[in-house]
């Protein structure tokens, strides 16, 4: 693989934020002109401008990326993979990121590893290769030779710098997701402050490669017993907080169908080891890869799956192993009762949510995804855009931790249909999802279940004692249910009781005037504060700042479209509260 060298890197904080900032400023004028591309033009041609503004959008996020290095290539590596809720013309210019990260100067390398080895590099590696085999955003891996143990290594060095780099932009982000949440429709759904600060946690546990330490030894554990799949070792006495030594393992790419073939190797068969071992992290062991790009695995020569990285590394808390599983058994059975328990049970739903209508639209996308293969076709882009619209329209929440999570399952089908395009995932799921759940329920559960399963294994199979444990399984929840039934019965009696059961009354029209009233103060604040930076750029100009005179320029231009922007919902929510009134009024 040809690596990029690193161009110079902004490294100077107001650079990095203005031009962070105004990348995403750019993305709003995007959103304002497919709006007015939707009110002008016929619906063939907006939807044809709608494209392409994303596509350039795209392009725009990748060139800058590229320029600025640091957090913004993670972000766009991030985007690149939520093809469930981008748009495909966006995320298909962001792919590049994953793979065109330039790789930093040898010499910085070799600095920052003499300093954690405190003696020259030839002293501890009798060899070491100068240029990197791969490079991501923050980190490097170099091929070497310890001296003392004679072994081929693979030394993954942290990025020297990338820290200071990633304390700017950090800052820099979180300044832009609080406006998204306090300014826009989606950043409030998608609370993009509690998604940002699990982002920032994911970066500072990511540049930690202590903590990667301990992740590669808790997934060498979770896979002991597993001989489909092979973990590197590592080496501790050689490993600190910026650099990490294991084994060296070679392979082919997941990607490189020929080669694949060409070794005597069946994609098919690496695809279901593949989605077994994700199934194991999700439903059984709760420590999840989040991070499964093609990079970060390879096919042994024997044709075991090797796993390279374990920076990005997602937990399921012990007690939603439950819903996921059930969440799985629901999607397997088509039953869209179960699937909305699951995804209220992980704290998906919104308090108001109505469970009913949720389940409706529920049945809906299930059988519309039902047989559907992961190949490219008209089908598969049919239920992506009904997948993206129930997101958007359903009440439903999205915690942070599960984000990313999110964003791990859509690069794992990719992976999954580029290694047999035809599979039945559903039917895969019920291959080697059930067994994995059951042995997990057989663990935890009653001793009376286990006791009736062995019983039907011995006369009937391995099959009729799986679909015992699942029946089995739901009796024992319903059990545990109606036996809570009678405290919550008791607690709202006695709530009621009490008088202190309160009910919601309907507040609309007075909320309505609330909201104007706010957001009139609102518009008066970004007014008064877009004559007071103006005027700080001039005061910046008349003493040469320039960089800090643009800065503020820019700032009063944001305070000015804000301005503009609060004024006309101020304006919409008066004539719909007056049409309203008129509605009420009406005695037809």
């Amino acid at each position: 693989m040809t690596l990029r060298k690193q161009q110079a890197v902004p490294k100077n904080p107001l650079v990095r934020t203005y031009a962070i900032f105004a990348l995403a400023l750019s993305y709003w004028r995007d959103a304002r002109a497919i709006a007015r591309a939707k009110r002008r033009l016929p619906e063939i041609e907006a939807k044809a401008k709608e494209a392409r503004i994303y596509e350039l959008g795209g392009e725009r996020f990748r060139r800058e990326a590229l320029r600025l290095g640091g957090l913004i290539i993670k972000v766009g590596q991030f985007l690149s993979a939520r093809t469930d809720v981008l748009p495909l013309e966006f995320t298909r210019q962001l792919a590049g990121l994953q793979d065109q990260v330039p790789a930093a100067p040898y010499a910085e390398v070799q600095e920052l590893l003499e300093s954690v080895y405190q003696k020259p590099i030839i002293e501890v590696f009798r060899d070491f290769g100068q240029e990197p085999v791969a490079a991501a955003s923050l980190g490097q891996v170099h091929r070497a030779f310890l001296r003392d143990e004679g072994h081929e290594m693979a030394v993954k060095v942290r990025r020297p710098g990338i820290k200071e780099l990633a304390s700017i932009d950090l800052r820099a982000l979180a300044q832009v997701m609080a406006a998204l949440k306090r300014w826009t429709r989606v950043g409030r759904r998608l609370d993009t402050v509690r998604l940002f600060r699990e982002f920032r946690d994911m970066v500072n546990r990511e540049l930690d490669y202590l903590q990667e330490r301990k992740n590669l030894e808790a997934f060498a554990k979770n896979f002991a017993d597993n001989p489909s799949v092979k973990i590197p070792r590592v080496y501790p006495a050689y490993s600190s907080k910026t650099v990490l030594v294991m084994e060296y393992i070679s392979g082919y790419k997941l990607t490189d169908h020929d080669a694949l073939v060409g070794a005597g190797l069946d994609p098919k068969i690496l695809a279901h080891t593949l989605v077994n071992t994700f199934l194991q992290q999700i439903v059984v062991d709760g420590v999840v890869q989040i991070d499964p790009h093609p990079g970060n695995f390879f096919a042994g020569y024997d044709g075991t799956l090797i796993f390279l990285d374990f920076g990005m590394i997602g937990r399921i808390p012990p007690e939603h192993l439950t819903y996921a599983a059930q969440l799985v058994e629901g999607v397997l059975a088509q039953d869209a009762g179960r699937v909305v328990d699951a995804i209220d049970g992980l704290g998906f739903l919104a308090p108001h949510a109505q469970k009913q209508l949720l389940q409706r639209a529920m049945t809906v996308l299930l059988k519309r995804g039902a047989g559907t293969r992961l190949s490219p076709s008209p089908q598969l882009t049919r239920v992506v855009s009904d997948f993206q619209d129930f997101l958007y329209e359903e009440p439903l929440l999205f915690p942070a931790q599960y984000m990313f999570l999110g964003r791990a399952i859509g690069m794992l089908f990719g992976l999954v249909s580029a290694l047999d395009p035809e599979l039945d995932w559903l039917q895969l799921l019920r291959q080697e999802a059930l067994p994995l759940i059951n042995a997990r329920r057989q663990a935890a559960g009653p001793s009376w279940l286990g006791s009736i399963r062995r019983t039907v294994a011995d006369v009937f199979g391995a099959e009729a004692a799986t679909l015992v444990d699942t029946v089995g399984q739901r009796v024992w929840e319903t059990v545990l249910m109606v036996g809570r039934l009678p405290g919550a019965v008791d607690g709202v009696v006695a709530t009621a009781a009490a008088g202190e059961l309160v009910t919601r009354p309907e507040l609309t029209q007075m909320m309505r005037r609330v909201d104007r009233v706010g957001d009139l103060i609102e518009s008066l604040v970004f007014l008064v504060g877009f004559f007071g930076v103006t005027a700080s750029g001039f005061l910046f100009m008349n003493y040469h700042w320039m960089v800090l005179r643009d800065i503020a320029w820019a700032f009063s231009v944001t305070l000015l479209i804000w301005f503009v922007r609060l004024k006309r919902r101020a304006n919409r929510r008066l004539r719909r509260r007056d049409i309203g009134s008129e509605q009420l009024d009406d005695p037809l």
